[in-house]
């Protein structure tokens, strides 16, 4: 092969590599996602092994025969590895192992015989079509999720299933150990263009729709109880309440919660603020919203109740939350909620509803704590004493 020709030929492990550093640079700018660097060292590993076949370098063909050989090896593990960590699950490493093993085994037992060259690569093609199989299998589930985690699962089950007619094209040893122009070759090539660069631009793609509804998620979810925020109570109302004739709106608050920061810790505190949180979701209907309004106050919205419907729900919260053992958390810790509540035509707004029901929690708080307060003047419920 001359120097044009090898130059020709070496474009196909540049991309390879280009395709590693860009891996290496999403692992390490994109919150370090292991599936980015097992496919950058991937990458890395097949760019490598085709190199040195290409040039070829070493020139020993023992020594070349036995380090593509590892090259390739750990290249399709990194690859099977790096499927399976896209989806958080292990690629069993016994079965894989004994593959690539047997592969290298075949591999140098025939370095020695190039009539056994057809035996050399399809041992290294079925290899490749084993190991992503099994992790394949792992992830079987892909199968049936979203759009674009099908095209991954099929492309990748395509490129593997064809693999083993391609192990069949290296039937004739060329003139010697290398690049040869020959269909073998080409069809490698043209595989690794489709399939490689697809699949890396699809793992790309996944994991960045990921990470976008992650976010979003994240920006609608409270970090401590990991119930609803001020965010996503406003999704929730923005899509409910023009929907309904009447609404109901529950604001609670946690009594003395400062004197249970100052005398316990906030450590505790968060404690409380997460038993509590658990206690608001268990008692809400199903088709409510309720999330973490602002440090200690909790909102719930409640759509198309009437009041006294809605001044159920919070005394079931207040008789809930009081109910509570919080000795768990600290000794002899005591903790109980007010709860000021309203049932609003479609009419009023949001900012009109807030306000009354918060000037209703007011008023709970002033009653003594411990109670619900509703619409009616003076109307107020007290099931049992409390701090």
């Amino acid at each position: 092969m001359n120097n044009n020709d090898t130059l020709l030929a070496l474009a196909h492990p540049l991309i390879a590599f280009l395709l590693a550093a860009m891996f290496y640079g999403a692992w390490r700018y994109a919150h370090r996602q292991p599936q980015f660097l097992y496919f950058a060292a991937g990458f890395a590993c097949y760019a490598s092994g085709i190199s040195m076949q290409i040039l070829p370098w070493p020139p020993w063909r023992l020594a070349n025969i036995a380090l593509t050989g590892a090259a390739y090896a750990c290249a399709i593990f990194c690859f099977a590895r790096g499927l399976t960590a896209l989806e958080g699950r292990r690629l069993p490493w016994l079965p894989a192992a004994l593959v690539l093993a047997v592969m290298l085994t075949i591999r140098m037992a025939s370095a020695h015989d190039e009539a056994l060259f057809r035996l050399r690569v399809a041992s290294t093609h079925i290899a490749a079509a084993l190991v992503f199989l099994l992790a394949l299998w792992q992830v079987r589930h892909m199968a049936r999720g979203t759009a674009l985690e099908r095209l991954l699962f099929w492309c990748v089950a395509a490129c593997s299933l064809s693999l083993f007619p391609r192990a069949m094209l290296g039937t004739q040893p060329g003139d010697r150990y290398g690049y040869e122009h020959s269909l073998y070759w080409e069809v490698t090539q043209t595989s690794f263009y489709f399939f490689g660069i697809g699949v890396a631009f699809l793992m790309l793609g996944l994991t960045s729709m990921r990470t976008i509804a992650s976010l979003s998620q994240a920006s609608r979810r409270d970090p401590l109880t990991g119930m609803n925020n001020r965010s996503g109570l406003g999704e929730f109302l923005a899509a409910r309440l023009p929907l309904c004739e009447s609404y109901g709106l529950i604001m609670a608050d946690v009594d003395h919660f400062k004197r249970i920061n100052d005398r316990y810790g906030h450590p505790v505190g968060d404690a409380v603020l997460k038993r509590l949180a658990a206690v608001m979701e268990q008692g809400i209907r199903t088709g409510d919203a309720v999330g973490r309004f602002g440090g200690e106050e909790f909102m719930v919205v409640l759509p198309e109740a009437s009041e006294e419907e809605t001044k159920r729900v919070a005394e079931r919260l207040r008789a809930a939350a009081a109910a509570q053992d919080f000795s768990d958390i600290a000794p002899e810790l005591q903790c109980t909620v007010s709860l000021g509540v309203g049932s609003f035509e479609h009419a009023v707004s949001f900012e009109q509803a807030y306000a009354t029901v918060d000037e209703r929690l007011a008023r709970a708080k002033r009653l003594g704590r411990n109670r619900v307060v509703g619409k009616e003047p003076g109307w107020a419920v007290r099931r049992s004493s409390g701090a």
